[in-house]
């Protein structure tokens, strides 16, 4: 007989071992449990940034009406569309009150906590000198417990006023099931209101802007608005939950991922 080339017997873990491919791969037990663990560590900490851009964003905006408080209040005259250079400005603005296209938008709580109570936000529009009007928040007013239609008098001054205040882009509005602008036409008491759509209801040309005005008009009207919160703080509260999911992540495949190479070093420990 020939010789024959002597062949090494295949041991017990030579018989088990497999190629690796990305199949194989695919088919471990730790792989896809790491991927997600990857994804979700990569997606925390994206929307852990973006809370943080929403902040710095607040931020910014809060720093900006601070400067624009400080700035001398804009004339408003007729004739000014551009909503965006007046929004959040103080401005200033000369006419007479329209008192009998007032309006009262209903379920307006002022104060906080017990000392809440349900009223009215009262707009007029405001006949500017040089033509042209303009939408003013007055203020806020009580309303009657046993009767929502039962309006406490409040009076609107007569001849040429000076109203002071912020613009604002609209009017804020409260949920409203089932109601819209057209609905509401032509009432004394609503829920929301539409600046264009008003502006066609009352058929004067109105400015893209509401002034929230302030100071003391004599009127018996409310006017501590609330200030503006932008809730930076809230952001940064977000951000820093899901920077910690991101963490808590981490700390898990780290502890998963040296328990399994335990495992994997007993085991071949044990088959040799």
């Amino acid at each position: 007989m020939g010789a024959r080339s002597a062949k090494r017997p295949l041991s017990h873990c030579d018989a088990r071992r497999e190629p690796v491919t990305t199949r194989t791969l695919w088919r471990s037990p730790g792989t896809v449990p790491m991927v997600a663990a990857l994804v979700v560590i990569v997606v925390t900490c994206a929307l852990g940034n973006w809370q943080l851009r929403r902040a710095h964003e607040k931020i910014d905006r809060a720093e900006r009406l601070a400067t624009l408080a400080k700035q001398a209040p804009v004339e408003l005259r007729a004739g000014q569309t551009d909503a965006a250079q007046l929004v959040e400005r103080r401005v200033r603005a000369r006419g007479t009150f329209d008192a009998d296209k007032t309006v009262l938008l209903d379920n307006r709580p002022h104060g906080n906590g017990t000392d809440s109570r349900a009223g009215f936000l009262v707009l007029t529009p405001l006949r500017l000198t040089d033509g042209g009007s303009v939408l003013v928040m007055r203020g806020w007013l009580p309303r009657d417990a046993q009767d929502r239609t039962r309006i406490a008098p409040f009076p609107t001054p007569t001849g040429e006023v000076t109203v002071e205040g912020t613009a604002l882009a609209a009017v804020p509005r409260v949920y409203s099931l089932g109601q819209d602008a057209s609905a509401e036409a032509g009432r004394k008491i609503r829920q929301n209101i539409d600046l264009a759509a008003f502006s066609h209801e009352i058929g004067a040309s109105l400015l893209p802007v509401v002034v929230e005005q302030s100071g003391d008009a004599g009127d018996g009207l409310a006017r501590d608005w609330a200030p503006a919160d932008f809730g930076a703080d809230r952001h940064y509260g977000y951000a820093t939950q899901w920077f910690g999911l991101a963490v808590l992540t981490l700390v898990l495949v780290a502890v998963l991922g040296w328990r399994r190479a335990r495992l994997d070093r007993a085991d071949g420990n044990g088959n040799l």
